[in-house]
């Protein structure tokens, strides 16, 4: 069976893994890349909604934490790189469409012109119900998190933070017009090394996943619409970026463990 499948995305370097390992399988008929959100609009929808403590807190951490875990982590992305083959060149520009959102009349104008049957979505704003039913593609989510314990943003860093690594994951599941609240098509479970971080952590969750998306998406060419399964806990929260004084008190709470566990297994 034919299959006309795109890829709507943010424009990064998660997608560039997603697109590049997928076409080695698939054909990819467009990458849609949506315009991020300007920072100012950002820091203001957080601080409406977090406050503006901790919209501030968030920047800091992004702006001076952030960039100095990833200068240290260049190594242990390479081994992940390695290990799993996974390539970050960005698509070719003859596959790239751009929209500013995808919930605009242009958005949903653009999609219903390239009229795919299947819609991988990674790092875009909220899909609304109105540009879910303006077509009739199935779409589908990468969710870096085990849902619906670990919704929202950085699911591996906070599983890890709140003693859950059991849940350290990633979810492929159909999108609704909530927040990683579709129906779990497959779940993928890795357990990362002392080695990994906030800034290596999903790229072990890319990986870990992208061979299970291939077999999702294969089932749809068969002609077999992937059934949903249960979720694996009953707990669920919406997570959001960290701020520097949650990644403080992470860490602090992450070394005292680390520091009791080898004085237990010391004596």
């Amino acid at each position: 069976m034919k299959l006309k499948i795109i890829i709507l995305a943010r424009d990064c370097d998660s997608t560039n893994l997603v697109y590049n390992y997928l076409k080695k399988y698939f054909e990819i008929e467009a990458v849609v890349f949506e315009k991020p959100i300007p920072r100012k609009k950002q820091f203001l929808n957080r601080a409406k909604r977090l406050g503006y403590l901790n919209a501030i807190g968030q920047v800091i951490f992004f702006l001076g934490i952030a960039p100095l875990i990833k200068s240290f982590s260049q190594k242990r992305k390479t081994e992940i790189f390695r290990q799993y083959e996974l390539d970050e060149t960005a698509p070719p520009e003859h596959l790239i469409k751009r929209i500013r959102y995808v919930n605009t009349d242009e958005g949903r104008s653009l999609i219903k012109q390239l009229n795919p049957d299947l819609i991988i979505v990674n790092g875009t704003r909220i899909i609304s119900k109105k540009t879910l039913e303006s077509v009739s593609s199935t779409f589908i989510n990468i969710h870096t998190g085990i849902t619906p314990a670990f919704r929202g943003v950085h699911g591996g860093y906070w599983a890890v933070a709140k003693g859950q690594k059991n849940l350290f994951g990633t979810t492929v599941h159909y999108v609704d017009a909530g927040v990683d609240t579709g129906g779990i098509i497959q779940q993928v479970f890795i357990e990362p090394s002392r080695k990994d971080n906030f800034y290596t952590y999903p790229y072990l969750q890319y990986a870990a996943v992208l061979p299970e998306l291939r077999q999702v998406i294969q089932s749809f060419v068969n002609g077999e619409k992937p059934t949903t399964k249960a979720a694996v806990t009953d707990e669920s929260f919406l997570w959001f970026h960290p701020t520097i004084f949650q990644w403080i008190g992470n860490l602090t709470r992450t070394f005292v463990f680390i520091l009791a566990f080898s004085f237990i297994q010391f004596f």
